[in-house]
């Protein structure tokens, strides 16, 4: 019951705890800030994780660990105090007053030992009295922490950044529930790969083991107020860290020596196995003592990115080779397996401290060696406060910033050991690596946020293709979105800040078609499919605004979403050719049966996103110079529109037509003639089956399927001339279609599947009939914004510009004939694609181009 509310508050604390002792001793004002915040976040995250987890323990009494559901009540009663503790005993120690907090830490564990004493006394000493007294205790040292907060240590100065606290909180909490859970998570891998009797092992050498970060621990709670007063550099911070490791050391060699007598003496003689894992696991631990040593400081100063790096190498190294020693050598295995990760978290955080030393040194040298001005004390709090997004040009100097800051290093490091961990998981447990991989791939997306909007860029066709379709899920993307905006919170650059004018109307629609969708028709409240699939395509909406704004980053996502868009081409053209060369049917025949083939993608779909993709590739060819990129962009753009032919999309055709012609509108007649010229040629190259798809469009006979998709358009129509407001809801399109069908062509109506006809197969009739005007104005508003968006970085000169808009019209004209966006994936390319277009300023006139 007692360590119930400890673990729970340090999954609970999200990095306030260090966020707290980093800024307490900025002033007096970043100090009462931090109080108040600590107050409502320990009553609101400490309730609610506790809530949480009485829930699910009601409904799973195996969550409880063991605890009475009655008794539970008490411990969630416990978490936010013991949550406040934590949060205003660090905000002590970053104001320097390590001996308060010593003395009122003593308060809980002293109020336990007089209330258990009194208690027996008594004779009342029950499991429900005892913990009372821990409640008291807790609730006697939140009083005394709040009581010494009312002292003044340092003077009045700005106030502090929530900002810049949040994300410095955020990127400093990812190490230590890492660090918490390295030795505490091969319990249930070695129980998993090796059997009970390992972890009964593993488990006598643990505590032992965990006995030598006590000394760490310790320097680590007195170093950090002292680097933040300045009282402590990083050479002295290097010399603290050998103090340690000899320390550590030291009694490292004195419990090898007494494990082989103490532990059978203690456990008795089956346990003698655990001495040999304690030899293995010591090596690292005296290792990762000394690395805790060097992270305080990395930490006061701002540079968290090193210690977030060393400690997912660390992480992944470690997990790695669990996996791969652990079912040969049992909990020997496991020990090796932590020295080895701490091992390599010690040297990469040993490194990046060199390459601080080397830094000041080299700025004592450029300053005659006077150290006062090579050194200077902390600067002011609202200096501090405002520089943290820069914190790293701040601490180290110009030669050494490329290794450490550029993210090349950490990058090639990261994407190495992911690699070999990889192919150690795979080798000697696949089921276990597909279980471990998806962690890992997270963390290293999170802590490189261009790779995770690459990443998420390359998902966008893999979707469409028949090898991605069941891999990359629209749930799928909705993580990578949100792993994006993480990553941008753990890198302190905070989420994009789009205008709020969009911002408004983007959740008005939303939660209007949310509204429509319940309130209108028969909708189940509950229906978990129809919710689904709303947040599903309203995600991109709401998420990419936040994630993704113009630069560099995005730029190169779309590289990589047309280099995915050109695989997926090639790979969809080799597989209609196979048809094609197999079929002995009639042209038009054989384009049908190569677009209705089983587990193929949706043909309207990737003829649209080949649309996109095209677009974007159009613009970037006339930019380039260099002639391999030049090259390869043509042929790129080539391979996309005969996947836009191969795709048999009748809606891709017109798209495809009306974007060349824009594009060509723009350009000299010179170019339009050669394009022209360039088109007439390929025509005569096309499969038979091609061109009887194209002639379907300019004045072939209407087939069955054309003709069910105008009679839909005119349900669609006297849907929304009964519910001109408000439509029939959305989703509801295929309830209310049976009264209002009516079969005007040569086909058999009863062969029609009504409940799968959930739109119109024209998204602007869809959004009349199912969203009425009112849904019909907000989305409007939408387009007309990024219309807007899009033309105004045209005429600027921004590059981004004039690919959004033919991917807009390219868009609107598949959308004549399908939904296409309304499938999350094609939706989230296109927002892409606008988002990367410089917005239009909030004033002044929009600077046209004048040639020179």
């Amino acid at each position: 019951m007692i360590s119930v509310p400890s673990m729970l508050s340090i999954v609970t604390v999200l990095g306030v705890d260090n966020a707290n002792a980093r800024f307490a001793g900025t002033s007096h004002t970043a100090f009462r800030q931090i109080v108040r915040w600590s107050l409502v976040f320990s009553m609101s995250s400490g309730s609610a994780l506790a809530g949480l987890w009485l829930l699910l323990g009601h409904f799973w009494p195996a969550v409880l660990l063991g605890v009475p559901y009655r008794l539970a009540m008490l411990v969630a009663a416990i978490c936010p105090v013991s949550l406040l503790t934590t949060l205003l005993g660090m905000a002590e120690l970053g104001r320097g007053r390590v001996a308060t907090y010593n003395l009122i830490s003593t308060v809980p564990a002293a109020g336990y030992l007089v209330g258990v004493c009194g208690l027996l006394a008594a004779g009342s000493l029950t499991p429900i009295s005892c913990f009372l007294s821990v409640l008291a205790g807790q609730l006697l040292c939140a009083a005394m922490l709040l009581i010494a907060s009312t002292t003044r240590v340092h003077a009045d100065g700005e106030p502090l950044s929530g900002r810049a606290f949040g994300s410095f909180a955020v990127r400093s909490y990812l190490p230590n529930l890492i660090h918490y859970g390295m030795l505490r998570l091969d319990v249930p891998v070695i129980q998993t790969l090796a059997g009970a009797t390992a972890v009964a092992v593993y488990a006598v050498a643990l505590p032992l083991a965990e006995g030598l970060l006590l000394l760490s621990t310790t320097v680590a709670l007195v170093m950090f107020p002292a680097v933040t007063s300045g009282s402590v550099d990083a050479r002295a911070a290097a010399r603290i860290a050998r103090t340690v490791f000899i320390a550590a050391a030291t009694a490292a060699a004195a419990a090898a020596v007494t494990a082989p007598i103490l532990i059978p003496v203690v456990y008795g003689r089956p346990y003698a196995g655990a001495v040999p894992v304690l030899w293995a696991m010591l090596p690292g631990l005296v290792l990762f003592s000394a690395a805790r040593s060097v992270q305080p400081y990395l930490a006061a100063v701002g540079l968290l990115r090193p210690v977030v790096t060393a400690t997912v190498i660390g992480a992944m190294v470690n997990i790695a080779l669990l996996v791969a020693l652990t079912p040969h050598h049992a909990a020997i295995g496991a020990g090796v397996a932590d020295s080895a990760g701490n091992l390599v978290l010690a040297v990469l955080l040993a490194y990046g401290v060199r390459l601080a030393v080397r830094a000041r040194r080299r700025r004592s040298a450029e300053h005659g060696g006077d150290e006062t001005a090579a050194a200077p004390a902390r600067p002011l709090a609202g200096l501090w406060v405002r520089t943290i997004g820069d914190r790293r040009r701040g601490a180290y100097s110009r030669p050494v910033r490329p290794v450490l800051a550029s993210g090349r290093f950490m990058v090639a490091a990261v994407l190495l050991t992911v690699a070999g961990a990889g192919c150690l998981a795979t080798a000697y447990s696949p089921a276990l690596s597909a279980v471990a991989a998806a962690p890992l791939v997270v963390i290293v997306l999170a802590l490189i946020p261009e790779v995770g909007l690459c990443v998420l860029a390359a998902a966008i066709p893999l979707s469409q293709s028949d090898i991605g379709d069941s891999l990359i899920t629209p749930s799928v993307l909705i993580a990578l979105m949100l792993v994006c905006l993480l990553g941008r919170v753990i890198a302190g650059r905070g989420i994009a800040r789009p205008k709020p004018i969009g911002v408004l109307i983007t959740v008005g629609t939303v939660g209007y078609l949310v509204a429509a969708s319940v309130m209108i028709g028969d909708t189940d409240l509950l229906g978990a499919d129809k919710w689904h699939y709303l947040l599903l395509m309203c995600a991109p909406l709401l998420l990419l605004p936040l994630v993704a704004e113009p630069g560099r980053p995005l730029d190169r996502a779309l590289v990589v979403f047309c280099c995915g868009s050109v695989i997926v081409a090639l790979i969809d053209i080799v597989q209609i050719g196979s048809v094609f060369a197999k079929s002995g049917l009639a042209p038009a025949d054989t384009a049908v049966l190569a677009i209705t083939q089983e587990d193929t993608a949706n043909h309207n779909a990737v003829g649209a996103l080949f649309v996109m993709a095209a677009a974007v590739l159009l613009r970037r060819y006339p930019a380039v110079r260099a002639p391999l990129s030049r090259l390869a962009i043509g042929a790129g753009v080539v391979v996309l529109v005969l996947g836009v032919a191969y795709s048999l999309s009748r809606a891709a055709y017109l798209a495809g037509i009306v974007v060349i012609a824009l594009y060509a509108a723009r350009r000299s007649l010179r170019g339009l003639l050669a394009l022209s010229v360039g088109a007439a040629c390929l025509v005569p190259l096309l499969p038979a089956a091609i061109a009887a798809r194209f002639d379907s469009i300019v004045g072939g006979a209407s087939d069955v399927n054309s003709a069910v998709r105008l009679d839909l358009w005119s349900s669609a129509l006297r849907m929304f001339e009964a519910h001109p407001a408000f439509g029939v809801g959305y989703l509801n399109f295929a309830d209310q279609l049976p009264a209002y069908y009516q079969a005007t062509g040569d086909y058999e109506v009863m062969l029609l599947q009504f409940p799968l006809l959930h739109f119109a197969h024209n998204t602007y009739l869809t959004v009349l009939s199912q969203a009425g005007l009112v849904g019909a104005a907000g989305i409007g508003t939408l387009v007309v914004l990024g219309v807007r968006r899009a033309w105004c970085a045209a005429r600027s000169g921004d590059p981004a510009g004039e690919p959004a808009l033919l991917a807009m019209a390219g868009a609107g004209v598949c959308s004549v004939f399908g939904e296409v966006l309304l499938v999350p994936p094609l939706l989230t390319g296109l927002m892409l694609i606008i988002l990367a277009a410089k917005p239009a300023p909030d004033n002044g006139p929009v600077p046209v181009p004048v040639a020179p």
